[in-house]
């Protein structure tokens, strides 16, 4: 490690969480989106394993090697994890990988992508509004 970087595991979660959002705020949406869920799901900023696989953190900043967190991800290193945790993680690496190409969709596909996430997850109400269609 050079002198101005910082081991991760040092770091409180709140330094982690400060650090990450002041380089996700000059991020892509995606970039964003993904270190949100990351703070806001509050278990991985907080296990070693992820933060010194994935994390890199110099002086006052800190952020997520995205390819890094999907090759240990895929290798199976957190598998001591749950499996709605790991399915968090595999969603934020995603979404920091732009796999979807949300970044790029148009208001239209993104409205749609976002309400059938929305329903899957049951924050919705399925039953279709309005006149059916035969």
């Amino acid at each position: 490690m050079t002198a101005a970087a910082v081991d991760p595991t040092e770091l409180t979660p709140l330094q982690v969480q400060r650090r990450l959002r002041r380089w996700a705020r000059t991020s892509d949406s995606h970039v964003y989106a993904a270190v949100e869920l990351l703070i806001t799901h509050d278990v991985w900023l907080r296990r070693a394993d992820f933060l010194t696989t994935a994390l890199r953190v110099h002086r006052t900043t800190a952020w997520i090697t995205w390819t890094a967190a999907r090759a240990a991800f895929d290798a199976g290193h957190f598998q001591t994890a749950s499996s709605t945790d790991r399915a968090v993680l595999d969603l934020a690496v995603a979404l920091g990988q732009d796999h979807y190409r949300l970044s790029r969709m148009d208001t239209t596909n993104a409205t749609a992508i976002a309400t059938a996430v929305a329903l899957a997850a049951g924050l919705l109400d399925p039953t279709p509004k309005g006149p059916r269609t035969p």
